[in-house]
């Protein structure tokens, strides 16, 4: 018989905090796994509970069951909260349950886990009926309410995807994800994912924070996966060419001295050739391997190299790294 007592522990949290506040039930019009071990529907979620919040904003809590027992046992639940208008709005918006439906397929389906910190990019607008929308990625943090739940079970986190634009997304690969969720929450009560809202990145206490951040601590972002990338060793010279495409080198700008100078490497990603690799060092040099392009640079020279390439095409140098170019395409 299939033990339910993670959901129960659930239900059981939720009417601790929402009391008898009527809620919004969404279920898959096939169930994933009604009956034995094999999915039998392509929906992962079984239920996304919806609560109408008036305070500290108007808006909707949605809590999804999909990852904990018994069909999955991944420890975790998605929660997300958009905006509300409490005099139209009688239900949460379409892409919000889609968003939440896709986040746990995924999960499923692939078997890579979120957690606090993660960030996942967008390549399409999280709302089709939003497509000019400024949120095209979106981090995880423990839910502000709910945070962690002990079961009889295990331990149910509750995460929560909040959307951010892809400056922000710019400025939390500089410093971390947590951080720069943390700077936004003066400005996005709750976490709310609002399509509808232009960037914070630029407002002076969440840059400041970001600056502060990324000095004190470096950046927690190890690899970035670049589109555009390729590189080139001279035979004879040893010379370096790294070649990137202009929408690359905002992100590789930013995360680049939150890596090397705090003596850690920074891995450029792409399909088409094996990564790119950056790790600190007292000098320059380079090895070349099928596995690898590694590059050694020092840490005054990363600071200076970030300060230096620029998102315009052309050939960047800097003095000390005189065997090094990076090669902007547009």
């Amino acid at each position: 018989m299939l033990v339910y007592q993670n959901w129960e522990a659930i239900d059981a949290e939720l009417r601790k905090r929402y009391g008898d506040v009527p809620r919004l039930e969404w279920t898959p019009p096939v169930p994933y796994r009604p009956m034995g071990p094999q999915p039998m529907g392509p929906f992962v979620t079984n239920l996304i509970a919806a609560y109408p919040r008036t305070e500290p904003v108007p808006h909707w809590h949605l809590i999804g069951y999909a990852l904990t027992a018994p069909f999955e046992e991944r420890g975790y639940e998605f929660t997300l909260r958009v905006p509300r208008d409490p005099g139209r709005d009688q239900t949460p918006p379409n892409w919000a349950m889609h968003q939440m439906e896709r986040l746990a397929s995924y999960v499923s389906r692939t078997g890579n886990d979120f957690a606090a910190g993660h960030f996942i990019e967008h390549p399409d607008p999280l709302d089709p009926d939003v497509p000019d929308s400024a949120i095209r990625a979106g981090g995880f943090v423990p839910d502000p309410e709910l945070g962690e739940l002990e079961t009889a079970i295990g331990r149910i986190t509750f995460l929560q995807f909040v959307g951010i634009t892809t400056e922000e997304l710019h400025a939390a690969q500089a410093w971390n994800v947590q951080g720069v969720l943390g700077a936004l929450r003066h400005h996005l009560p709750m976490l709310i994912t609002d399509l509808h809202r232009s960037s914070l990145a630029h407002l002076p206490d969440v840059a400041q924070a970001v600056e502060e951040g990324a000095r004190r601590e470096g950046s927690g972002t190890g690899y970035l996966f670049l589109h555009q990338l390729d590189a080139r060793v001279g035979e004879q010279t040893g010379d370096v060419q790294v070649i990137m495409g202009a929408q690359h080198v905002p992100q590789f700008t930013r995360v680049l001295p939150g890596r090397i100078p705090h003596g850690i490497p920074l891995i450029l990603q792409a399909r088409t050739r094996p990564p790119v690799v950056f790790l600190p060092g007292e000098e320059f040099a380079c090895n070349d391997t099928p596995e690898a392009l590694e590059i050694v640079i020092p840490a005054d020279a990363g600071r200076r190299l970030a300060a230096e390439v620029a998102p315009e095409p052309g050939d960047y140098r800097i003095p000390s790294l005189p065997r090094l170019t990076i090669t902007v395409t547009p």
